[in-house]
């Protein structure tokens, strides 16, 4: 009689508990519609075969049951076991999301499974949630396998670093990563900067792979010249590796070129003014010589233009218009002739040197007007004394150039050997 009473009492209590179960799953109203992963039906308990580094796109159809519908649901997919998944999430959600009474509706999710996953079995675990009910979920069996051939560029150190100056070398160290399941013979790889035209490339005999696992092989250090006149800017470093005949990979990173002043094109015009400042008698004429010198290597006709910026002067050139070959130079003398009733003082007078309609330096002379008589032949002993203090400053101009030329040369190779021995 008291067995009786006993299982009469556990009957019971088991079927309030399963009628609570079914009452707090009942409340989620919703069903399962069709899921898939990567395009193909998958059933609760299913085993799905896949390869590490492959990425899951799921999509799954959920159902409003009855007349009230749902609201507040969220859908989430996730793997665990994962040795690093506090690195690499290898889960995905939804949005939350309502659905109205007796429609289906169809959510997108995505999984990418590292390259680093070990060969085993793992569990996608799909998930509908939403505030105050159970949670609905779908369990689909995972075996993981390596795919057959499979490299990546796991590291890429570069020497001096991310920031370079125009004229070095860059020094580049691949690592790749194997985590296919077989080995790959004469992998190549090339690292190559596009805008500047320069690249590099090593052979890696054999690139193994560890018992079905991942494993790394470095590859020979590779030199880029950086061109001495490449622009200061950022540019792009691309590093391929090719391997199994066709499959290629490939990994871009920035770096950044510092101009080298060295190596820039030089100045295209050189000028040499003297005097810059002159005091003379009202009514006479101040001249100034200016020496326009050629410095690149074609030849550039010059347009100059002089004004004196009020009426207390008039001014004329020797030559408008210079025509100079590479190299070549030419004295333009600038005449100011003072007005007989110019107001004492300092006066400015300026000379625009063009280029086409590009205005290459602009040149101010001062003028100081005095009531003093000038004398008879001062011009023309000026002119003479211009002519040869000009030729001389550019002479000096030029050995000045090739002296701080030469101390920048030996600088840098200094600061060069310093940087990588």
């Amino acid at each position: 009689m008291k067995k009786l009473l006993w299982s009469l009492l556990v009957l019971f209590v088991v079927s309030l508990l399963t009628v609570s179960l079914v009452s707090a799953l009942d409340d989620t109203n919703l069903a399962w519609g069709t899921t898939k992963v990567n395009g193909d039906v998958v059933n609760d308990g299913d085993t799905l075969a896949i390869e590490e580094g492959q990425t899951l796109d799921i999509r799954l159809g959920l159902i409003a049951q009855d007349k009230s519908g749902a609201s507040d649901i969220e859908v989430e997919a996730e793997i665990a076991g994962y040795e690093y998944s506090d690195y690499e999430d290898l889960e995905d959600s939804t949005h939350l999301f309502d659905l109205a009474a007796g429609t289906t509706k169809y959510v997108s999710l995505s999984v990418a499974l590292p390259q680093k996953l070990d060969k085993d079995v793992y569990w996608l675990r799909l998930r509908v949630l939403d505030k105050n009910t159970l949670a609905l979920e779908k369990n689909i069996k995972l075996a993981v396998e390596p795919t057959r051939h499979g490299i990546d560029v796991s590291d890429v150190a570069l020497s001096p670093g991310a920031t370079i100056k125009a004229g070095r070398s860059l020094l580049a160290t691949v690592q790749l990563q194997n985590y296919g399941d077989k080995d790959e013979k004469n992998v190549k790889v090339t690292v190559a900067i596009p805008e500047l035209g320069v690249s590099a490339s090593e052979f890696v005999d054999v690139v193994k792979t560890d018992d079905h696992n991942v494993d790394y092989e470095d590859v020979p250090e590779m030199f880029l010249p950086i061109p001495a006149n490449a622009a200061e800017g950022e540019y792009e470093v691309k590093v391929i590796a090719k391997y199994d005949e066709y499959e290629t990979v490939a990994k871009t990173f920035k770096i950044k070129v510092l101009a080298n002043e060295m190596f820039q094109p030089a100045e295209k015009l050189v000028l040499a003014v003297g005097p810059e400042k002159q005091t003379v008698a009202a009514g006479t004429t101040a001249t100034y010589a200016v020496a326009l010198t050629n410095a690149g290597s074609t030849s550039k006709a010059y347009l100059l233009e002089a004004t004196a910026g009020s009426d207390w002067a008039t001014i004329s050139l020797s030559d408008s218009l210079v025509v100079l070959e590479p190299g070549k130079n030419k004295v333009v003398y600038v005449d100011v002739k003072v007005d007989p009733k110019a107001v004492a003082g300092d006066h400015v007078a300026s000379l625009a040197i063009k280029s086409g309609s590009e205005t290459l330096q602009n040149v101010a002379f001062k003028t100081t007007v005095t009531g003093a008589p000038a004398a008879a032949d001062a011009n023309f002993s000026l002119r003479n004394g211009l002519e040869i203090a000009l030729i001389v400053l550019v002479v000096v101009l030029v050995i000045v150039g090739l002296i701080v030329g030469f101390s920048r040369l030996k600088k840098d190779d200094s600061e060069e050997g310093k940087n990588y021995y």
